[in-house]
């Protein structure tokens, strides 16, 4: 394999776009972009200077040129191209959700370990400095033990039922498009063993989850409070309570550059404040974003990239272990709540 791994879109919309600018930004290799169209997959190549555009994706999996493929299509297509690329040899790194529920991630996972092939939900917050710093200072032990957790993530959403966040059969709603992140902070804090779970939600016409709630709790040692919602904005702040203080990851909370970090005084109820922040990367020249904060992509491609290069098949800062438990407590919620989708059985696992 070159020193760089060659890169394949599979994809041509916005959060394509923005996954290309980081590997670009990170001095990467893309070799092809693969579209459901020639003209698609030619507009993102030439924006972001790939020579080599393919109307398939197909096409684009059996691209010889071609060692990883970022999968960037929408929820219900997750399988079928992760399967895809998977079978036709390429390492995957595929847009979170993983898949619609936790039976399609479990055959995603369980093909690329019986192919040797490396497999990661692309759940970029993992790899801001912020987060990362996050974990040293959790890990350390300086803020004791994480007891509790709130966290919230919220945006108005869009209003044409038609639009994938509303309609059922491409998986819309809050808790697979946003929802996901609240519950990876809940994981990344205090395990991924399968919390007691209490959900609540306001449902649209067309049955798909507007605004959602959860209460996790990890029986006598931690507890979690989770608001997720396409209807209203919400601030994106996060706060882990330990019991020796806090820390606050400022908004947005999902893609952060700052935190402070609150450490218990021996007087109580005063805390003695420690700022941390990190600027985003500077996106190379020409180059523009579709989300906010997508300039952080790069770090997620850099790690990526290392693990292939160490040669290995999934990624220690967020394994393949944690992506299948917190599709899990996505499916328990849901059937909590009562959202089924049309592409699924009628039986999602929860075990």
């Amino acid at each position: 394999m070159p020193e760089r791994v060659r890169w394949g879109i599979l994809g041509a919309g916005g959060i394509c776009n923005d996954f290309a600018c980081g590997v670009v930004t990170a001095g990467g290799n893309i070799t092809a972009i693969g579209a459901s169209s020639l003209s698609k997959a030619k507009a993102l190549a030439d924006k972001v200077k790939v020579e080599k555009a393919h109307g398939s994706y197909q096409e684009l999996v059996e691209d010889p040129n071609v060692d990883v493929v970022y999968v960037g299509t929408i929820h219900t297509l997750h399988l079928p191209h992760a399967k895809m690329a998977l079978n036709a040899g390429k390492h995957v790194v595929c847009e979170k959700p993983l898949a619609v529920n936790a039976v399609e991630a479990q055959e995603i996972v369980d093909l690329a370990r019986s192919k040797g092939l490396f497999l990661m939900e692309a759940l970029w917050t993992r790899f801001f400095p912020i987060v990362r710093k996050l974990r040293e200072l959790l890990k350390g032990g300086t803020l004791g033990v994480p007891r509790c957790l709130q966290a919230d993530f919220g945006f108005v959403g869009p209003t044409d039922p038609s639009h994938r966040l509303l309609d059922p059969a491409q998986a819309g709603g809050a808790m697979l498009d946003i929802g996901i992140y609240v519950v990876q902070l809940a994981t990344m804090t205090f395990g991924t063993s399968i919390p007691e779970i209490k959900s609540s939600a306001i449902l649209t016409p067309q049955g798909v989850d507007a605004e959602g709630a959860l209460t996790l709790t990890w029986k006598d040692t931690a507890s979690a409070s989770l608001l997720f919602t396409i209807r209203a904005c919400t601030p994106e702040n996060s706060v882990i309570m330990c019991d020796k203080g806090y820390v606050r990851i400022h908004g947005q909370a999902h893609c952060p550059e700052r935190m402070t970090v609150s450490r218990a005084s021996t007087d109580r109820g005063k805390f003695v404040n420690e700022e941390f922040s990190f600027p985003l990367p500077k996106l190379k020249r020409g180059l523009s974003v579709n989300y906010p904060n997508s300039e952080g992509m790069v770090y997620q491609v850099e790690a990526v990239e290392k693990c292939i290069r160490d040669g290995l098949l999934e990624c220690p800062e967020y394994t393949l272990d944690e992506s299948l438990s917190i599709m899990k407590i996505m499916d328990i919620y849901r059937q909590q709540v009562g959202v089924t989708y049309p592409s699924e059985t009628s039986n999602c696992s929860v075990s």
